[in-house]
């Protein structure tokens, strides 16, 4: 699993807008593309453009081929399971900072892969807005 901040303009204190990948070996964040992102990523989201006003819209991502090589087919839904673990803990933890998050499965997958200039074997599961409520 892969996970990235897709950080607007003054969405995040101290960080410049742009796609960041969470590092869990660091426990970093790495930049992958500056910019800010949200507009183009609302449009790859089948033109949500709700989701552009989210400082933050966090994206996951699965490699099937690095699951599959350990976990066999059996793989694909190990990572469709984690992904609703982890957008679970996103809702959880926003919920506990006074933060809203929703979440949306649909994508054009290449457009967000080239938006979000992640490798082309990421498949997007799921992208998550979170910032303040309304």
């Amino acid at each position: 699993m892969d996970v990235y901040a897709v950080v607007g303009n003054e969405g995040v204190q101290g960080l410049k807008c742009g796609n960041y990948h969470y590092a869990p070996k660091t426990h970093s964040l790495e930049c992958v593309k500056e910019g800010d992102l949200r507009e183009a990523v609302a449009r790859a989201t089948l033109s949500q453009g709700w989701m552009a006003r989210a400082p933050v819209n966090v994206a996951v991502t699965a490699t099937y081929e690095r699951i599959t090589g350990k976990f066999g087919q059996r793989g694909v839904r190990y990572a469709i399971i984690e992904a609703g673990h982890i957008g679970q803990n996103l809702f959880l933890q926003a919920g506990a900072l006074g933060l809203a998050a929703g979440i949306v499965g649909a994508s054009r997958d290449g457009e967000l892969i080239r938006v979000l200039g992640i490798p082309r074997s990421a498949v997007p599961l799921l992208v998550m807005p979170v910032g303040y409520r309304s």
